[in-house]
């Protein structure tokens, strides 16, 4: 089985423990290509891969989720950061779980991708992906700013707020849930709009369907897009960020020693281990 063992290129001790794990693996049988998260030859390095390992935090599943989906390969969290949400596994448990997947003894659970396409006011547009959030918000000023919000290319609402963040199901337990918004079983394909700090405006959190286009207008600046808390761009009044639901799909391998979402939400967020079942 061909494995892709997969690392930020600037986080030494996850470098480490790939290199360990990959020697391991190949021992057992198993084809690894180690690769940088960042290479411009990804998409020919991890070729042929049936699952992808990735060696980090949370942050580094955001960017392997980013970069791997739309090649279709599974990804697989091992844990070397502080919360260990998305990264589900640890390194003492991943001999285990790759012989549970050498095994195919597993299953890939699909997570939705937003995909924010960015038209400036200049004419210029990019677009990018994101599995947990795409963020408008203020810049350095301390001050709500007015973003217009279309559904579908129908008026929804102007918000008056330090920002807005348009969330995946995955995303909901990120900077959604931590200003109120909505939890919502990272299964779900729904997506959700909660605004930050909303001043005299509509000040819930908006749950929608699947195929809904949220179109957000700047009409303050400074502002800022931030997709997934780890690319950001400087906004100006009349750039537009249109949010959908990408066509490619995060798929994360699930294992049946894999404790399930539940148990991490109780364990990770909630804070009740040990309590009643």
């Amino acid at each position: 089985m061909k494995l892709a063992f997969a690392v930020r290129p600037d986080w030494d001790v996850a470098i480490d423990a790939a290199r360990d794990a990959a020697r391991r693996a190949r021992a057992n049988g198993h084809e690894v290509a180690e690769v940088k998260l960042d290479s411009t030859a990804l998409a020919r390095e991890v070729a042929g891969a049936e699952v992808a390992i990735v060696f980090g935090g949370d942050g580094t599943m955001l960017r392997a989720a980013r970069s791997l989906a739309p090649l279709a390969i599974p990804i697989l969290g091992v844990n070397l950061g502080r919360l260990g949400f998305l990264a589900g596994g640890s390194l003492e448990e991943l001999d285990g779980l790759l012989a549970e997947i050498g095994a195919g003894r597993f299953s890939c659970e699909e997570r939705t991708l937003l995909e924010a396409k960015v038209r400036l006011r200049d004419g210029a547009a990019t677009e990018a992906l994101a599995l947990n959030d795409v963020v408008v918000a203020r810049g350095k000023e301390v001050r709500s700013i007015h973003v217009d919000v279309k559904i579908d290319g129908a008026p929804f609402t102007v918000y008056w707020a330090d920002g807005l963040i348009v969330a995946t199901a995955t995303g909901s337990t990120a900077y959604g849930m931590s200003v109120g918004g909505p939890l919502i079983i990272p299964s779900s394909r729904a997506i959700m709009i909660v605004p930050i700090a909303p001043h005299l405006s509509f000040p819930n959190a908006v749950v929608l369907d699947v195929d809904q286009t949220i179109a957000l207008e700047v009409l303050d600046e400074p502002a800022r897009l931030s997709l997934d808390g780890q690319e950001e761009h400087d906004l100006h009044v009349g750039d537009r960020i249109e949010v959908r639901r990408a066509t490619p799909v995060a798929r994360f391998v699930r294992t049946a020693t894999m404790r399930p979402f539940l148990t991490l939400l109780r364990k990770k967020i909630l804070k009740e281990e040990g309590g009643p079942a």
